[in-house]
């Protein structure tokens, strides 16, 4: 058997047993699970809302998402300087400020990442603006995020919008993926949490105030928070360097390089090495198509327009090669 057929069959053999080959039209994606990596690192940022205004125990989303987590078996580690939330949350940390506008999270952030040294943020703010100066904020925002990832290049941000309460918080959410679709072009790894897809019903889920929502209103919060992030944190548990893309990410998974531009171009997630994470990568988007937001250009090896063990097949050219 030549080499070549060696790498092949090798990586071909992988993809079956990785279990990440969509089938029936839903994607199945790995727990990867390794003993020597290290907790990742969550920290909540926000406004009240991560803080936990709304619910009597202040646990926010946070309370019914670290189960979620847990029964996942994601290894991870909430990290803030805010510990709010009940007795019953093992992992209270937070960096949830009621009130705090985008320039006030801005005015901090840097002591944060410095201190925490965060992996993954999961970023609800922007709210306050609108609230106390009538104006929405997508500006800030952006730089917000730029900034995140001046000071740790490397790091997942989840960007989520609002429920719609108050009314005028809509035009806000309207503008939120347009900021992410524009990191995401730059290759930043930015993704979408739509909050605004929650199955909203004001007498069930808002609290007595009539702005936050109340325990069952965070419950429905953690589920579309989980949806979002579950894939790349699985990715994550495994190797830090590949990144699935969330189904509701408004648009492709940024490569973790400045550059759109590999010059391995088997080496997909941009690592600079070409191994089994550019196979779990390319097999996460299989049946892919140009027509659909989830195609991944990238992934596309043989530039035939869809994403398929094709592929996979070119990268058994250059398995485990680096540069």
């Amino acid at each position: 058997m030549s080499k070549i057929n060696f790498k092949f069959h090798k990586v071909l053999s992988s993809v079956l047993l990785i279990g990440a080959i969509t089938i029936g039209g839903i994607s199945t994606y790995p727990t990867l699970t390794s003993s020597a990596a290290a907790p990742i690192k969550i920290m909540p940022i926000g406004d009240s809302c991560t803080e936990g205004m709304g619910d009597p125990n202040m646990g926010s989303y946070r309370t019914e998402l670290y189960k979620h987590y847990k029964n996942a078996g994601i290894d991870f580690d909430f990290v803030g300087s805010n510990q709010k939330g009940p007795s019953t949350l093992p992992d209270r940390d937070n960096e949830g400020h009621s009130g705090w506008t985008i320039p006030q999270v801005a005015s901090n952030v840097n002591n944060w990442l410095a201190t925490h040294n965060p992996d993954v943020i999961l970023l609800w703010i922007g709210g306050n603006d609108l609230l106390q100066t009538g104006k929405t904020n997508p500006t800030g925002l952006s730089n917000l995020i730029d900034q995140i990832i001046k000071q740790k290049p490397n790091i997942k941000i989840f960007v989520s919008d609002y429920y719609p309460v108050p009314d005028s918080v809509t035009k806000y959410n309207s503008e939120i993926p347009g900021v992410i679709q524009q990191k995401v072009s730059e290759g930043k790894s930015v993704y979408f949490n739509k909050m605004s897809s929650m199955n909203f019903v004001r007498s069930t889920d808002l609290s007595s105030d009539g702005l936050h929502l109340n325990v069952n209103g965070y419950i429905k919060a953690a589920k579309i928070w989980y949806d979002s992030t579950i894939t790349v944190l699985k990715s994550m548990s495994g190797n830090s360097t590949p990144t699935n893309t969330p189904t509701n990410t408004p648009t492709n998974t940024p490569t973790n390089t400045p550059s759109s531009v590999n010059p391995v171009p088997q080496d997909v997630n941009g690592d600079r090495v070409v191994n089994m994470a550019d196979v779990i990568l390319i097999a996460s988007r299989f049946n892919a198509i140009k027509e659909q937001s989830n195609y991944d250009v990238k992934c596309d090896l043989n530039n035939d327009g869809v994403i398929n063990m094709s592929d996979v097949i070119m990268i058994a050219s250059k398995f485990n090669y680096s540069y």
